[in-house]
């Protein structure tokens, strides 16, 4: 075990002592996950393959490994200042905590295709292996979004946009990998880039109406948000107009930058707008809206908010702030990236529990929440290790 030391306030850290570092990291992607039951997961995809660590409530440890499907055209370890470009993968367990989806896509953005793979985690072994790939068409991009509901059932979306129209398709496969539908479920939209979140969890599909026009910050058009269900024919029909809870349009997002739902009418989202770090919480069916703007920093430092994610009991937001200062001549948009922070958050009501700072300037992925007994817990892969830190929630 590493050592550990307080740094803010009650804030445990405990770093997983590493080995020498190689010349080029071979992680090229990380990522990691809480179960509903305590367990948790760590992955690490390198030049063709993928390690999965996995930790059961009791503390046992568990390592699989799994070869890559799909490869990029050149190797990514070869291009140190793309590594994290290339790759991307994904954690999901189920509600019962008996299974774990992982998602692993190649050519980061376009993602073209996606290698689903399903662990039994009784018998911890590979359950299935196999891959989803983007339907004939212009511009597709295809990811695993996780377990629908309660169920089973693992569900990969497929967004595609034209010139004039946006849409995503909903597909549905068992965890061997058979498909559950014949056909996927297609929404639309008029607008072709209009911002969406498909929330597996609670089978709804988030949509975004954020249109910018040539003018000022303070006279954009407000973002109405529109909600149905992912996995079913139905019409956008539920609405939230924030206009309506505030009339300073600066207090408002412009586009969500992240996503998390801790119930099926309830999210969360989170942009830096107007120099404003904000975090807003919306209750679509009780039409309520909450603010929480994050500690401000210097005025010489510009952020930008990644990656929102929950903790398994829907309690606690953990969120990656990347960390932008103005370089000498002190210029505008002569940006130096720093690293990123790491913010949690309590939900209900929106408070701060801590802020893990950057330590140096390095990307920082794999970001999961846990939370319990008091306590919230972030796993997160950075300076090419796996760390984590504990933070109380108890009031200061």
């Amino acid at each position: 075990m590493g050592a550990c030391k307080i740094i803010v306030g009650a804030i445990l850290v405990c770093a997983i002592p590493a080995r020498a570092e190689p010349k080029f990291p071979p992680v090229l992607a990380a990522c990691s996950a809480f179960a509903p039951d305590g367990s948790s997961a760590t992955a690490g995809v390198t030049s063709g393959s993928l390690s999965l660590s996995l930790k059961n409530p009791a503390g046992k440890e568990s390592t699989l490994t799994l070869s890559l499907r799909y490869q990029p055209d050149q190797s990514p370890v070869d291009r140190p200042g793309v590594r994290w470009r290339v790759h991307d993968c994904t954690l999901f367990f189920n509600h019962s905590s008996n299974l774990l989806a992982v998602g692993i896509t190649t050519e980061f953005p376009i993602v073209l295709k996606v290698q689903v793979a399903v662990v039994d985690l009784k018998a911890l072994s590979w359950l299935s292996d196999f891959g989803v790939e983007q339907s004939p068409g212009p511009n597709g991009a295809v990811r695993l979004v996780g377990f629908l509901q309660d169920t089973d059932s693992i569900v990969v979306t497929e967004a595609r946009h034209t010139n004039e129209i946006g849409s995503v398709s909903t597909l549905l496969f068992d965890p061997r990998g058979k498909q559950l539908s014949a056909e996927p479920v297609v929404r639309s939209w008029q607008e072709p880039l209009l911002p969406f979140y498909a929330d597996a969890t609670n089978n709804r599909l988030w949509l975004f109406q954020c249109v910018m026009v040539s003018a000022r910050l303070s006279k954009q058009p407000s973002c109405p948000i529109t909600v149905t269900n992912l996995v079913a024919d139905e019409g956008f029909n539920a609405t939230f107009d924030p206009s309506h809870y505030d009339a300073n349009r600066t207090h408002l997002w412009m586009t969500p930058a992240t996503f998390a739902a801790p119930d099926p009418n309830t999210i969360l989202i989170s942009e830096s707008v107007g120099g404003d770090d904000t975090v807003w919480r919306v209750d679509i069916q009780k039409q309520t809206l909450d603010r929480f703007v994050l500690p401000a920093h210097h005025f010489l430092k510009y952020n930008a908010i990644h990656d929102g994610v929950l903790s398994p009991d829907r309690k606690v937001l953990a969120l990656r702030r990347s960390q932008y200062k103005i370089a000498f001549p002190y210029i505008v948009d002569n940006y130096v990236y720093k690293g990123d922070d790491v913010v949690v958050l309590q939900v209900m009501p929106l408070r701060l529990l801590g802020i893990v700072p950057h330590r140096a300037a390095e990307f920082t992925r794999g970001l999961a929440v846990d939370h319990r007994n008091d306590k919230a817990t972030v796993l997160v892969y950075q300076h090419d290790r796996w760390e984590h830190y504990d933070f109380s929630d108890a009031q200061p």
